[in-house]
């Protein structure tokens, strides 16, 4: 008798709830009855059968809530994976707009040099001519003692103008240098740059498992 039927105490013991709860049950028609005097009794198999539904309501559960987490994962994925895109072009749109920037600068930074050498020339040129003319003049009008001591000042002057004519050269090739390596430099930090975006989703995602 005690393993086809139980009372109502020990099926609430059973299935862990009160005793009103299996009366909720015995009303709803869950449970099959039968009177032994005063005691009612239910029948084991109706009370098993009431716990394999609760398992089952929990089993379902816990797949509906893993469902939801993983399809919160996914967007939570596909959210970092839009975010990383959206970083990766505004910083590749700011590294295109500063090499812009820093080719233009370079770019007037040489022609302004290049000019400014172009005019230092000219007054060379001019000053050249001019010796010139003096020592063409200082033949003829002054003895050979003073040309020659006015020669040779002459030529002091030409050497000191040549001289500054080299250094002139040589400041804008060392500018020209310069600008040459500033540019491979530039290039450089943005290979790298490349280089670090292409590898930061790594970087997140093993950072995000650590």
């Amino acid at each position: 008798m005690s393993t086809t039927y139980v009372d109502r105490d020990e099926a609430s013991t059973i299935l862990k709830v009160s005793t009103r709860t299996v009366d909720r049950y015995i009303r709803k028609y869950k449970f099959k009855t039968r009177k032994d005097g005063r005691r009612v009794l239910i029948r084991r198999a109706d009370v098993d059968h009431v716990i394999q539904d609760q398992i089952g309501q929990f089993v379902q559960i816990k797949k509906d809530n893993l469902a939801e987490a993983k399809a919160e994962k996914n967007t939570a994925e596909k959210e970092v994976n839009i975010a990383i895109k959206n970083v990766k072009l505004k910083a590749k749109e700011k590294e295109e707009v500063r090499a812009k920037e820093d080719e233009k600068v370079y770019k007037n930074l040489y022609l302004d040099a290049k000019n400014e050498l172009k005019e230092k020339q000219e007054r060379l040129d001019a000053a050249t001519y001019r010796v010139g003319q003096l020592e063409s003049q200082v033949k003829s009008m002054v003895p050979m003692l003073e040309f020659n001591r006015t020669e040779k000042e002459l030529k002091q002057a030409r050497h000191a103008i040549e001289q500054k004519e080299v250094e002139k050269v040589e400041a804008t090739s060392r500018l020209e240098t310069r600008l040459k390596n500033e540019r491979i430099a530039k290039w450089t930090y943005l290979a790298f740059a490349g280089l670090l975006l292409a590898v930061w989703p790594v970087l997140f995602l093993v950072w995000g498992f650590a």
